[in-house]
């Protein structure tokens, strides 16, 4: 029986202009592809293209109340303009590689198996697994990475994560729990605290009104690392294990709520965020031609490709209003919650926000 075309043939040899040739042809389709790699987390956040170094938006906030007629009253709505910086930053990757060494790495790779892939040629393949790269380190550092123009070398260095974004703002005080949106874990989460936690961060609890009330009627996600999503599953377990209704060992909600938990690998231990789809956002370019991705004969090598790519990349949250946006972190230093200072690489690093 013939081979398909499609099949992975791990002694196929080619040369390094059939990859420059196919970055070329397949640049519109591998350009999204740190994209797919990161689609664990951004599938449940806000996507936003375009965004080449800096775009404002803005938020207004005012009063406004309809009382009984009184042709003589004069309200004060006292409307406030909030303005928020959308930043990507621009970076770039060099790296030389043996094209035909990946041949290898693909044998039996995930990514060859996908039903995006299994029809295209094997060379589309290659790059597709070099793209695929880049973005798995960029899901690894979403929440931990913090920028320094200083360092060019590390994806950790690169952006500014959402610990780095939180930061910011607990700094300039407009992240308390006075302001409704930081919530300070009493303790770090274990299978026996993680539902009294979990519930006490969104319901409230002496000292802590819960989440704003503007913010529990949307629908919401709640992010998390893994671990503590299995924590609350072994705690959910321990305390309604008996009940009727609980037929299964995996929860997709916070209890008594529409809630989704997102458990994610890179989300730091200890750590809580509440909000929308929409407010947490992932920032793109993938628009311009200073965005590049190709490879070029090596200068130092018959064999090898020089992989360079082009990018930009950011994080914000559209809005940090109490409305739009509830953190919860563990307490370990200072009285502001705010001991994490971003920067690891997974979440082995990362394990206190």
């Amino acid at each position: 029986m013939a081979k398909p075309t499609t099949a992975v043939d791990p002694n196929y040899e080619f040369s390094p202009e059939e990859l420059a040739t196919a970055f070329q042809r397949y640049r519109t389709e591998l350009i999204t592809m740190p994209m797919f790699a990161m689609n664990m987390a951004v599938q449940h956040m806000g996507v936003r293209t375009g965004i080449r170094y800096k775009e404002h938006v803005h938020e207004m906030k005012g009063n406004f109340q309809m009382g009984n007629y009184d042709k003589y009253k004069m309200g004060n709505g006292n409307v406030k303009t909030n303005q928020r910086t959308l930043e990507t930053f621009f970076g770039n990757c060099i790296e030389p590689i043996d094209p035909n060494s990946i041949v290898h790495s693909l044998w039996g790779s995930d990514i060859t198996k996908g039903d995006a892939l299994k029809n295209v040629p094997f060379v589309k393949r290659v790059c597709a697994y070099i793209m695929a790269q880049l973005g798995e380190n960029m899901f690894n550092e979403m929440w931990t990475a913090k920028h320094d123009p200083e360092n060019t070398t590390e994806t950790a260095k690169w952006f500014n994560g959402f610990l780095a974004i939180e930061d910011a703002e607990i700094t300039k005080g407009t992240m308390s729990a006075e302001e409704g949106n930081l919530y300070t874990l009493p303790e770090a989460f274990t299978p026996e605290n993680a539902e009294d936690l979990i519930k006490d961060f969104y319901w409230g609890v002496t000292g802590w009104k819960g989440a704003d009330k503007k913010l529990r009627k949307q629908s919401l996600k709640l992010f998390m690392n893994d671990t503590v999503k299995h924590y609350y599953e072994e705690s959910y377990q321990h305390n309604h294990g008996a009940l009727p209704y609980n037929q299964q060992y995996q929860k997709a909600y916070l209890e008594g709520t529409t809630v989704e938990f997102v458990g994610l690998p890179n989300v730091p231990m200890d750590y809580l965020c509440l909000t929308p789809k929409n407010n947490i956002l992932t920032l793109w370019n993938q628009r311009t031609k200073d965005e590049t991705f190709l490879v070029e004969k090596s200068l130092n090598s018959h064999y090898d490709v020089d992989f360079i790519a082009n990018m930009f990349y950011g994080e914000q949250y559209e809005s940090i209003n109490k409305e739009k946006l509830c953190v919860a972190r563990l307490q370990t230093s200072g009285n502001d919650g705010s001991d994490n200072q971003g920067g690891g690489s997974n979440n082995e690093n990362t394990e206190q926000p």
